[in-house]
């Protein structure tokens, strides 16, 4: 099954996409809306979205948690698909350190999609 990955912000959602059998995430592209994470998903055939979730190490919901989760609503309302979180602590730092800015968002989409299948390769 191919999965997309979603690295959500206020501005900018980076996507990533899987290989057809889910087990390599690549970086595909940022976009600026619900609508065009969407049209991604419904082009690319995906069964199923991982979205980065940022967990506080306080442990309590911060606003971008909650802006993320109610993202991660609307997105599965809008494609009926199953819906997956990530941690994505610092998936964002360590993508800015090695790739070009314009490439970061969706870099780091792929880091969260290849965190989320390499651990559901573990407990298979």
């Amino acid at each position: 099954m191919r999965y997309l990955g979603i690295d959500y912000g206020r501005t900018r959602i980076g996507v990533a996409v899987s290989d057809p059998d889910g087990r390599m995430a690549f970086p595909h592209s940022t976009v600026r809306t619900l609508e065009e994470a969407a049209a991604i998903a419904k082009r690319e055939g995906v069964g199923a979205v991982v979205i980065g979730l940022p967990i506080p190490f306080r442990g309590r919901p911060s606003a971008q948690t909650r802006a993320v989760r109610a993202f991660a609503a609307r997105l599965k309302k809008a494609l009926q698909l199953p819906m997956a979180f990530e941690n994505e602590v610092f998936t964002t730092k360590l993508a800015e350190r090695h790739t070009p800015e314009e490439n970061a968002d969706a870099s780091a989409a792929a880091l969260i999609l290849q965190s989320y299948l390499d651990r559901k390769k573990q407990e298979a």
